[in-house]
Order: C-alpha cells, then sequence, then structure tokens
C-alpha cells in the first residue's frame, strides 16, 4: 500500500513539474485572460511555452537549433547522394560502349557467336599503314595495332567493314569487298 502512494506521489509531483514548465498553464487565470491568451489556439499555446522555454534555457535551443540544422544538412547530403547515384545509373545505361554492345548471343550447343558491327569507312579508304586509324559512319574510331601490317588498294568511297571479337582477345577489322582484315582496338565511340 506504501509504495502504490509513494507511486501516486510521485507522478503527481512530475505532473506538476511538467506544468510548471509551461508558461501558460502557470500564470493565473486573470493573468491569462488580461493579456488575450484566451484568443490563441492550443497549437499557438504550445508554441508560445516553446519560445518561453528557449529564453529561459538559452543553451538548451541553441542545442536544439544546432541539432534540427544537423538533421536537415544530413538529409540534404542523402538527397545529393540519391541523386547522384541516379545520375550515374541513367549515364551507365545511356553511354554503353562498343564492349556493352558486342553481347554473347548463346546458340544452343556450346557454340558462342559475338556481335559484329557493320559500317563504313567514312570518306576515301587506299588501305592502311602501321597504327592508321579508320573513322567509320557510325562514329567510332578504330586503330591498326601492329605497326608492320600494310595494305594499299586504289582509292574506293565508302568501303565496307566489318568489326569482330578475335578469338583470344583484341578485334578484327574485316573489308568482305577486298577479302582482307586488320587487327584494330577501338579508339573512340560516339
Amino acid at each position: 500500500m506504501k509504495q502504490c502512494l509513494w507511486l501516486v506521489f510521485l507522478v503527481a509531483t512530475a505532473a506538476g513539474l511538467a506544468e510548471e514548465k509551461s508558461f501558460s498553464r502557470a500564470i493565473s487565470p486573470a493573468d491569462f485572460e488580461s493579456v488575450g491568451l484566451n484568443q490563441l489556439s492550443p497549437a499557438q499555446l504550445k508554441h508560445l511555452d516553446e519560445l518561453i522555454n528557449a529564453f529561459k534555457n538559452p543553451d538548451v535551443a541553441a542545442a536544439r537549433r544546432v541539432a534540427e540544422e544537423a538533421v536537415a544538412a544530413q538529409k540534404a547530403a542523402e538527397a545529393e547522394v540519391k541523386a547522384a547515384k541516379a545520375e550515374v545509373a541513367e549515364s551507365k545505361k545511356s553511354n554503353q560502349g562498343f564492349l556493352a554492345k558486342a553481347k554473347v548471343l548463346l546458340v544452343p550447343g556450346t557454340k558462342i557467336e559475338y556481335a559484329v558491327i557493320k559500317s563504313t569507312v567514312a570518306g576515301k579508304f587506299e588501305g592502311w599503314g602501321g597504327q592508321t586509324v579508320f573513322a567509320l559512319a557510325n562514329g567510332q574510331r578504330w586503330q591498326v595495332i601492329n605497326r608492320d601490317d600494310h595494305y594499299f588498294t586504289p582509292p574506293m568511297d565508302d568501303v565496307e567493314v566489318e568489326v569482330s571479337a578475335a578469338s583470344f582477345g583484341g578485334y578484327w577489322m574485316d573489308f568482305p569487298a577486298l577479302n582482307v582484315r586488320v587487327r584494330v582496338k577501338l579508339l573512340s565511340s560516339r
């Protein structure tokens, strides 16, 4: 029984302290009406009590402001990170290079076929020497890998080429009309 009475006393004291911290409840009803506080809504009274408590305890109010600013900064940083990740994902989708486009096609059995790029050499074609750069009509630029490779032909316009993956890495550029091919590497792609 004593414990129950003690508990009731503690709860009543705590409620009294909580009310004592509230300015709007601490003043007399006559003062409450004389200054016009009875015309405020409950939300406005609560805000007034918070402002008075902040005035009485400036350190607590400053700490609360710093904490609110930190939370706002954290949310802004998280939003920036999320936006940056979305931008990177979008750029990866839209900026696929040749390697991403050279998809492996699985054929029944164990045979693997690689996608072939078909285009034309932009402008006049007269062959190649060591490290010649081919500008293709699709915007890609390919360079001959071996310095010792040479091939010469009479000038031709818009020669068709096919670029395919080589067996042990690298790429071949085939010229079907001329029945020749050369090892190349990708320099740039649109």
